[in-house]
């Protein structure tokens, strides 16, 4: 059945998953999979980590002797999550078509990112990552070259990226040694963008929950965390018409239902099937406040 946004399913569903990308970089640091087969909440993918390894001599067992990259995997459970939205007709003929689409990608990209790093966030705990720093309420960049010196004995594979909450973010736009640099530091007054810092990509989580730990970030490597995603499997719901926009790279898979209710009216949601799982304990350092 038609519906009566100009915008077909399939433009949604392009700009939900180019706006959660933009909302989601840590996604392009981290083990991840997308799953091309349908499923739905419960279904588990495997996720390969890729460890490292030591080059021995070529030998008699020649190729079958396995001495390459060391492959550990870990099991992710997934989750199918929502946004949705409702129009009444009048509402289009209001506010036009345009601006239900555009408010409906900016909507839906922001619950979900906000679920995926929720779901990160979670898997930090002590239980799972021993390795800790306490940092207090603010974070250094000494604090950053200890960590990395702690992932480097732990040999964790690069590149590693910080994941922070704005109070550390805070600290480290105010330390001296960073923003004194006459190259970075400008760039950082000026954009407010830490960038790479001291081996480490940056990244601000606002909402970065403690975990009832204390929790005010971690570094990590990118075998320290498995993500995966599938496209859930909800063809031929009646009266919906359905696109998904996947893209393998960060393994999101994103899903857009289009469709007039029986009550008036337009039904326009937005899914995504996703979990994340811890992968090598060894390969993160949290940070704590105490």
């Amino acid at each position: 059945m038609a519906n009566s946004i100009s915008a077909a399913p399939s433009v949604l569903a392009a700009g939900v998953l180019s706006s959660l990308q933009n909302k989601l970089p840590v996604l392009s640091g981290i083990s991840s999979v997308f799953s091309a087969r349908p499923g739905s909440s419960g279904m588990s993918i495997t996720v390969p980590l890729i460890g490292t390894s030591t080059a021995t001599a070529f030998g008699s067992g020649g190729y079958l002797t396995q001495d390459d990259a060391t492959v550990t995997q870990a099991v992710v459970s997934l989750t199918q999550y929502k946004i949705s939205s409702r129009f009444t007709p009048s509402n289009l003929k209001d506010y036009g078509a345009d601006f239900f689409v555009n408010n409906f990608v900016q909507t839906a990209s922001i619950g979900l990112a906000q679920k995926v790093m929720d779901t990160i966030n979670a898997q930090i705990t002590v239980a799972a990552y021993a390795a800790d720093d306490v940092t207090g309420a603010t974070i250094t960049y000494a604090d950053l070259i200890a960590s990395q010196k702690t992932l480097d004995d732990a040999k964790a594979p690069a590149p590693r990226f910080a994941v922070l909450n704005s109070s550390l973010i805070a600290g480290l736009r105010a330390d001296t040694t960073i923003v004194g640099n006459n190259v970075l530091g400008a760039d950082i007054i000026r954009s407010g963008d830490l960038g790479v810092i001291a081996g480490a990509r940056i990244y601000q989580f606002a909402n970065l929950a403690d975990n009832g730990e204390d929790l005010v970030g971690f570094l990590a490597g990118p075998d320290a965390i498995a993500f995966a995603s599938a496209l859930p499997d909800s063809e031929g719901i009646p009266g919906f018409e359905v696109s998904n926009a996947t893209d393998a790279g960060t393994g999101l898979g994103v899903q857009v239902l289009v469709g007039m209710e029986q009550s008036g009216f337009l039904n326009v949601t937005a899914t995504l099937l996703f979990g994340s799982a811890v992968g090598r304990a060894s390969s993160l350092v949290r940070f704590t406040s105490v």
